[in-house]
């Protein structure tokens, strides 16, 4: 399954917020993904297609092959975090193969 896995420091509020958000931008783009939250801590033992997070703690992750990250300078900003995501190589190429099955 495809899966986008979302960190922050301590794995709570942050990333619990962010993950809510990609939730809906999943869906009223009719993406069939699994998101989770994480701390910075765990975040390495988990597997992912893309990871994001807070540039300072993206900037803190051992780096992950073939793992595509986006680093948010501000992570509050809902029109902001929507243009990176469709601007994310793992989000257009999901999004090609979502129109190729229609």
């Amino acid at each position: 399954m495809k899966k986008i896995l979302v960190v922050c420091t301590s794995g709570l509020g942050t990333s619990l917020a962010m993950r809510l958000f990609i939730e809906k931008f999943a869906r009223e783009n009719n993406l069939n993904i699994w998101v989770e939250h994480s701390d910075i801590g765990s975040a390495s033992y988990i597997k992912a297609d893309l990871i994001i997070g807070a540039k300072q703690v993206i900037d803190c992750l051992p780096e992950q092959n073939q793992t595509e990250t986006i680093a948010l300078k501000d992570i509050v900003n809902r029109h902001y975090i929507s243009e990176r995501l469709f601007n994310s190589n793992i989000i257009q190429k999901w999004l090609n193969e979502k129109e190729g099955t229609q």
